[in-house]
């Protein structure tokens, strides 16, 4: 009896020591997926080391230099020139194959690239002196030559300031320094407001905005006194109240003075009764636009100072006289104008009572005392000539 009581203790563990063998699985499962107190702080442990590390590894490198530092900048930097819609982007890759390292130890910009960088945009965007498609009031289309107006870059003001941004390694957006600039980039800068002065016409119209305020006849430069006002494209330089216009021979005083090509430009002319015509043939302007008083008080209040003038349809002497009539060419004959014709001096004659046959008749004799005198003239250089060979040869 008490063998077999022994065995059922032994038995009845073994089920118990089952039992708990049992529970040790989901125990073991659970401390895989959620780790110790102790695993945490020896993984916070091995962090923290990293960073250590990592951070004792920065502070070994050694920092850029002042002159690495601003290779590095300059290389990562833009520069931006904007023509209104148009962009051009200087970037950081092409900069930095312009840089040269001073025997200082510090860094310039070689002047050539930048120079050649500088003509490209000038050459690309400036307008200045180009000939210039311009649509007249009459509605024909031409081509209008000569003037300063548009835009004309200072090449070496510009280049300086791209130098001296480039050495600041930062990013920028530059305007180019121009001696003169227009109303707007692009071939067509003239805009829609200006000035349209027809010397053919003797005519001019103010426009703003594409619409014409105002208009007047002038008188311009006296064509056959050599003064004729110069075709193509100006801006205002300035405006001025009263006055005193000086040059060669005249001093004038005008209460509205609008120059746009040097000493040439718009104003009142109080002394002038009639403008338009053929008045600029023979007694025109010293080269300035002469308005009557009361047009140029109107056009002074309507145009500004860089506003465009557009200046076309001057003609030659010879293209004016055969546009006169009979009397103003007699007229400019008599002046020195114009070449006094035998027809003109036949017409002169008979102005002055003589019948047609007996001036055709004074005038071939005349012709023929011409013809005279000049054979003469001729033959008395030749004999001078002559004589002063001969002298020459006797003196060897």
């Amino acid at each position: 009896m008490k063998r077999k009581k022994w065995v059922s203790t032994v038995v009845l563990a073994c089920m118990i020591m089952a039992v708990g063998c049992g529970s040790d699985a989901p125990a073991k499962e659970t401390a895989e997926e959620q780790p110790s107190d102790e695993t945490v702080q020896t993984e916070d442990i091995i962090a923290d080391k990293s960073i250590a590390d990592e951070k004792a590894e920065q502070t070994d490198a050694a920092p850029l230099d002042a002159k690495e530092q601003l290779k590095s900048d300059i290389s990562d930097m833009k520069i931006t020139y904007r023509f209104d819609e148009a962009e051009e982007i200087l970037n950081g890759e092409e900069i930095s194959g312009w840089l040269m390292d001073l025997p200082d130890g510090s860094i310039s910009v070689n002047e050539t690239p930048a120079k050649e960088y500088v003509a490209s945009l000038a050459k690309k965007h400036d307008t200045f002196g180009q000939t210039r498609s311009f649509m007249t009031h009459a509605g024909e289309t031409i081509n209008v030559s000569g003037g300063d107006y548009g835009y004309w870059m200072d090449r070496v003001s510009t280049r300086q300031e791209l130098i001296d941004q480039i050495l600041t390694g930062q990013s920028a957006e530059l305007t180019p320094v121009y001696y003169g600039t227009a109303s707007k980039y692009g071939s067509d800068d003239i805009g829609s407001t200006y000035v349209e002065i027809n010397l053919g016409d003797q005519h001019l119209w103010v426009y703003q905005d594409g619409s014409v305020v105002n208009e007047s006849d002038f008188v311009s430069g006296g064509l056959f006194k050599g003064n004729n006002t110069p075709d193509g494209t100006y801006a205002i330089t300035y405006k001025e109240r009263d006055a005193t216009l000086v040059g060669q021979g005249y001093e004038s005083a005008v209460k509205y003075w609008m120059p746009f090509n040097g000493n040439i430009g718009m104003h009142d002319a109080s002394w002038r009764s009639t403008f338009g015509g053929h008045i600029y043939y023979m007694n025109g302007s010293h080269g300035c636009i002469n308005l009557p008083p009361d047009k140029a008080r109107e056009i002074y209040d309507q145009v500004e100072k860089g506003e465009p003038v557009v200046v076309y349809g001057g003609i030659t002497k010879e293209q004016a006289a055969s546009t006169l009539s009979l009397d103003e060419q007699i007229q400019a004959a008599q002046k020195g104008y114009i070449s006094m014709t035998p027809e003109l001096q036949a017409k002169i004659y008979e102005q002055q009572g003589m019948d047609p046959a007996t001036a055709a008749a004074q005038v071939q004799a005349q012709q023929l005392l011409q013809q005279q005198v000049q054979q003469m003239a001729e033959l008395a250089a030749q004999q001078q000539a002559a004589m002063a060979e001969a002298a020459q040869n006797v003196g060897q």
